[in-house]
């Protein structure tokens, strides 16, 4: 038993820690490297390499400088209060497996060479934690408090990769809670049908499929750099400029790519938006919403307070809102509340 909890650890932990950190410096420095490509191909000559990569009308407007500030607010809460309420894999992982031994049995000897376990269960931790994700960013956008949430990623007028920790915390930690609940779930059923040979691809420690996938351009898709992979490719990865498609303020554009790394969870469900064409874009909440921009209290206590307005009916304002809310989610349209703007974004 000793022995399976090391390998549990060592296998979990490769999978979803240090692999999460987005600003590392190989993923941030393989999005530059491709950026500077992007650059080479398509604005050289115009533009110098710098200005192309780093103007100040996006680094430093003010919706980047709550990105920032929130970077810092977010890492002293995942370090000090976040980090007891994590979902943690390697329980749920242990829970699986013995249910599994206790209710369905004991397998047979399984006669499998580690290098299959090791394959096997990289790749079906990797796509069940992005269908996972996959279902909670959809649940985001459809359900009234928790897109009251999400609507704080949502309000950033500019994209750069310090735009993944503009998410309020509790998002965050029903993103991670999930996560590692469908790679909890995964590890289980191995640990049933091969115990004693859980592992996973890593490199330098860091789960490789993931950190090959971030290295390979990751935060380009909070940027402001276009890099389409093709309408075929797009039916199954998504693409930098499909994330910022997800991002648009144009309404044609809202409630399209939710998924992380693949795009087969759009394709399946409807949601999926292929790019044919360099789309000019502008970003953040349409008409009424507010941008949260001001601070980041605000930015913190604004959503909570918002998403707790619609679970207590007490906390409502408008009871004819409540009971329409409920009806076009019933219908599965989007919400009443999302499409009630007067007039789109101007786009640049």
């Amino acid at each position: 038993m000793i022995e399976l909890t090391s390998l549990l650890d060592r296998a979990i932990e490769a999978l979803l820690a240090s692999a999460g950190d987005r600003i590392g410096a190989p993923y941030l420095l393989g999005a530059l490297v491709i950026a500077s490509i992007v650059w080479w191909r398509h604005a050289r000559g115009r533009r110098s390499w710098l200005a192309f990569l780093f103007p100040k009308t996006i680094w430093w407007h003010r919706s980047a400088r709550l990105d920032y500030a929130l970077l810092a607010v977010r890492t002293l809460l995942d370090l000090t209060l976040l980090s007891a309420l994590a979902v943690s894999s390697t329980a749920v992982s242990f829970g699986v497996a013995r249910a599994l031994w206790r209710y369905v049995g004991i397998l047979p000897d399984v006669h499998v060479s580690q290098a299959w376990v090791i394959a096997g269960f990289s790749i079906a931790a990797f796509v069940a934690e992005d269908f996972a994700r996959y279902c909670v960013h959809r649940a985001a956008h459809r359900i009234p408090a928790f897109w009251e949430l999400h609507k704080l990623h949502h309000s950033a007028e500019v994209l750069t990769p310090f735009t993944i920790f503009r998410v309020h915390p509790i998002e965050g930690l029903l993103n991670a809670g999930v996560a590692a609940l469908a790679v909890g779930v995964v590890a289980g059923i191995v640990s049933w049908i091969v115990p004693g040979k859980l592992a996973a691809w890593t490199i330098s420690g860091i789960y490789a499929l993931q950190y090959v996938w971030n290295v390979l351009g990751t935060n380009l898709r909070h940027s402001h750099v276009w890099l389409s992979y093709g309408a075929r490719l797009e039916h199954v990865l998504i693409s930098p400029a499909q994330h910022q498609i997800h991002h648009s303020s144009d309404p044609k554009h809202h409630d399209r790519n939710f998924g992380s790394a693949l795009a087969l969870w759009d394709w399946m469900f409807g949601s999926l938006y292929v790019t044919r064409e360099r789309e000019r874009l502008s970003f953040g909440l349409w008409g009424e919403e507010p941008h949260h921009h001001r601070h980041v209290i605000a930015a913190l206590t604004q959503p909570l307070w918002r998403a707790l307005r619609r679970l207590v009916p007490s906390m409502r304002t408008n009871t004819h809102e409540q009971s329409a809310d409920v009806s076009v989610l019933a219908s599965g349209a989007s919400p009443a509340w999302r499409q009630r703007a007067s007039t789109p974004h101007a786009r640049s």
